[in-house]
């Protein structure tokens, strides 16, 4: 998808890096390559990427890759500019895949191994853009002319963070 790579060549490298990890050694990552792996909706503005487990699985009995029905990565994550990210979200969801469930003092200090740290820090700015990407509604305020791009109206329910002024509604073009 523009430029980017395939979700599953993300993933064989996700993989290979995961098997460097001196801490993951006694998991069944190499499991993990049977997992199936999907795409989110393209509007999509709260989820970067999920683990889906199959009907029946209770996740407090602990869970292994082949509990997985699926893991599904936001479409915009696979373009060459968030690359790096996709890797992290791959990793991130088959930390769940191999039994942590939760986000956890145990998750996050799993989580805090992946090699490259800068990367740890872009879900923000990812959300932001997908935000931008493809809005349908401009929440807009007419005191400050602050634009706030959502996916849904706002039908008078929101105020503008600067001014408190009730925003108004614009359909995106």
């Amino acid at each position: 998808m523009d430029n980017g790579e395939s979700i599953e060549s993300i993933s064989l490298r996700v993989i290979k890096k995961i098997a460097k990890i001196p801490e993951l050694q006694h998991l069944p990552f190499h499991d993990l390559e049977s997992i199936p792996l999907g795409r989110l909706r393209k509007n999509a503005t709260r989820l970067h990427a999920v683990c889906r487990y199959k009907r029946g699985v209770k996740k407090s009995n602990g869970v292994t890759p082949s509990d997985v029905r699926c893991i599904d990565v936001h479409p915009y994550a696979l373009i060459e500019e968030w690359e790096r990210y996709a890797e992290f979200l791959l990793y991130h969801e088959y930390l769940h895949a191999l039994g942590f469930s939760n986000h956890g003092r145990e998750f996050r200090n799993m989580e805090s191994l992946w090699p490259d740290k800068e990367v740890q820090q872009m879900g923000n700015e990812f959300s932001k853009y997908i935000r931008k990407k493809s809005p349908i509604w401009l929440w807009v305020c007419d005191t400050c002319n602050i634009r706030y791009p959502r996916s849904r109206r706002s039908n008078g329910r929101y105020r503008c963070r600067t001014c408190k002024t009730i925003l108004k509604d614009l359909k995106s073009q």
